[in-house]
This record gives structure tokens, sequence and C-alpha cells, in this order.
């Protein structure tokens, strides 16, 4: 993957929005050095399927190679998401210190982005968002190559979260709430919204619930 700038002025951008924002702290730069590879790693896998052209650049022979860029808010809410929701799963020793600094990273998330993705939610390996400014996206089951953009929200009724299936794309404004089950391939249209009800894979969904518009998405 190729990075805009350096690695260490990366974790150094981190550290210095933490200590400005919050406060900060030895354990923060010690947990964040500690999980940095596997945050890379999870972070080149995510960044090398998506397709939008801010995410690659093209090499001489026409090849695709995975780029990040810290400056680019959504690259960066990416990164802030991959690195506390690592540090969160995978810290062993200092669960409270994890749990400080994952909350300093959170919290600086919603700061730059105005997106509301808590790291205790789990995101599928490969899931990707656009301008999501004012998007909450709650703890339901994401499927691979969920997508979302401004203004969505993923939410619980009572306590129950939906389950989204594989290459599901929310635009603008949409929501899937509650004891909703949401099969591959869907697009959920701007403005949608869908509550405690079933769609089948690959439909376009339109209007809200009680009286959702579901229509098979056809192939070009």
């Amino acid at each position: 993957m190729i990075y805009r700038f350096p690695l260490r002025n990366v974790k150094d951008m981190l550290l210095n929005q933490i200590g400005n924002n919050f406060f900060r702290s030895i354990d923060d730069e010690m947990l964040i050095t500690k999980h940095f590879s596997k945050v890379l790693e999870r972070l080149e896998e995510n960044v090398s399927k998506n397709d939008n052209k801010y995410y690659y650049r093209l090499e001489e022979e026409g090849k695709r190679e995975a780029y990040f860029d810290p400056l680019h808010t959504c690259q960066w809410l990416l990164f802030l998401y991959l690195t506390a929701n690592t540090i969160y799963r995978y810290e062993d020793e200092k669960r409270e210190a994890a749990r400080v600094v994952c909350d300093k990273i959170y919290g600086q998330s919603k700061t730059v982005s105005g997106c509301d993705l808590y790291y205790e939610v789990e995101m599928p390996v490969h899931f990707a968002f656009d301008h999501p400014v004012g998007s909450f996206m709650g703890r339901a089951k994401y499927g691979d190559g969920f997508s979302f953009t401004q203004n969505c929200t993923v939410g619980n009724v009572n306590e129950i979260y939906p389950v989204i299936g594989s290459q599901v794309r929310m635009q603008e404004g949409s929501r899937i709430l509650g004891n909703s089950h949401v099969g591959d391939g869907c697009v959920i249209s701007a403005g949608a919204m869908v509550r405690n009800e079933d769609v089948p894979a690959h439909s376009l969904v339109m209007g809200k619930s009680p009286h959702l518009i579901i229509k098979p998405l056809v192939e070009a």
C-alpha cells in the first residue's frame, strides 16, 4: 500500500489529536504502537477492495495500488475506527487503559467526520462510506461489502438490531431499524426506512415501513 506520509507521521497525527482534544497518556502511545501493525493490515485489506478513486493510485502499467491519505477525512475515519476496534478486540493485558484510549479515538472520529461509528460495533472486513456526515451505525450484523453515505441510520427497536446481507448499499438519508433482515445485494434508496421487515436479496427498496415499495434489481 502507498502511504501519502510516513507512518511515524500518521501515528503522531493521531496522538496529537488525542492530546489536543482530550488528554494524552503514556498508555495511549504504548497501546497504539502495540497494535499499529494489525491496524495497518486491516486498513490495507479494506482499502485494497475500495473502488473509490481516492483510495488507489495507478502504476505505470495501469495496475491499481491501494493508497492511504490521512488528510482525506473519510480515510481518516476508517483508520480511527480500525485503530479503536483493533485495540478493543485484541488488548488483553491493560483493559482499562485500552477502554480509555478507545473512547478518545471514538470521540475524535466523531469530531473529524460527524459520523457515529462506535468501536464496539463489528463492521465487516470490507465496508465503505462516502460523505458519512450525520450517519449512525448501530450494533447490527453487517455483511461484507456494506456501504453507506450521509444521514444513514442502522438502529434498534426494543434492543433488537437488523441483520444485513453482503453488498448492501444505503443511499443518503436511509434507515434500517429493528428486527429487519435485508438480503444480499440490496439498495436502500434515498430516504427509505426499513423497520421490522424482511427484504429479499437483490432488491431496490423505496418508501417507508409498513408501506415499502420493493422492486427486483435487474442487472444491466
